[in-house]
């Protein structure tokens, strides 16, 4: 007998537990349905329903701001192979802008194509002085036949062009007829325009977006001047200029100063990004 009445106090107990434990929840309950459900987290019934813990939200990381992108366009080239191997060997994707009708324009268009670099026209136009323009020169005394003969002639010495800057040009990129007959030509072919900006009178940008052309110009003439100090310069206004704007165009010269300094600035480079500039047309 001592046996059983154990037990029927164990059993007791239990029922004691059990029905404190009901007080309790009941105890919860009434406090949910007193307090307002709305100002409970939802997480809560949750784990009454199934049995599973609150999931905790993931942190989620923004995404890096993209750089600012620049554009370099290497002029002057066609005359010398050794001079456009140096550039081809700076591994960023510095843009070709090749001399027509030159000893080396062919390869070096045809280089440029199987390294990936975007290939340019570099298209000699008069001065307002009288300097020599070279094979296929275009000037204001021209009739709009004569520019387009020309232009034909000098995109036939350099292939897989996608656009076209003016060499020199001062006094070609004011003249609106003879601009007007060298950009209708341009568009033609679906070639853009970059203008090198050798006139602060130049209607080439103004001219393009009449004509629906697309049009860039340069914002720095990196080496007006050979002197690497001056370079720097340069360079420094040309990571401004990007940075305040998204983007910028610098033109360079196969020069042995500039090409050096391109070496290493590029290799040090973390500001801005070096796109081809039909990389900046997507923007």
């Amino acid at each position: 007998m001592p046996p059983k009445r154990k037990s029927s106090k164990s059993s007791r107990k239990s029922r004691h537990i059990i029905l404190i434990l009901l007080l309790i929840i009941a105890a919860v309950f009434l406090f949910i349905e007193e307090s307002g459900r709305e100002n409970i987290p939802e997480s809560f019934f949750g784990m009454f329903r199934s049995g599973k813990k609150p999931e905790i939200a993931k942190h989620e990381t923004r995404p890096a701001k993209a750089l600012p992108k620049i554009a370099i366009v290497i002029d002057d080239l066609g005359p010398s192979r050794k001079l456009a191997e140096d550039v081809l060997n700076i591994k960023s994707p510095l843009t070709l802008s090749i001399l027509p009708q030159q000893d080396y324009s062919a390869w070096i268009a045809d280089e440029g194509k199987r390294r990936g670099r975007d290939v340019m026209i570099h298209i000699p136009m008069e001065a307002s002085k009288p300097l020599r323009l070279g094979k296929g020169g275009l000037y204001t005394w021209m009739t709009d036949r004569e520019i387009a003969e020309t232009i034909e002639e000098d995109l036939r010495s350099v292939p897989y062009v996608k656009g076209a800057n003016n060499h020199m040009g001062s006094a070609f990129t004011r003249d609106e007829r003879a601009m007007n007959a060298m950009l209708s030509e341009l568009k033609k072919r679906r070639l853009f325009f970059l203008d090198s900006l050798t006139s602060a009178d130049s209607a080439g940008i103004r001219l393009a977006n009449t004509l629906g052309l697309e049009a860039f110009h340069r914002d720095v003439f990196l080496d007006d001047s050979s002197d690497p100090v001056k370079i720097d310069v340069q360079w420094k206004r040309l990571m401004k200029i990007a940075k305040k704007n998204g983007r910028a165009i610098a033109l360079a010269h196969p020069r042995k100063n500039t090409l050096e300094f391109l070496q290493k600035a590029l290799r040090e480079n973390k500001e801005v990004k070096v796109v081809p500039v039909t990389e900046l047309s997507a923007d």
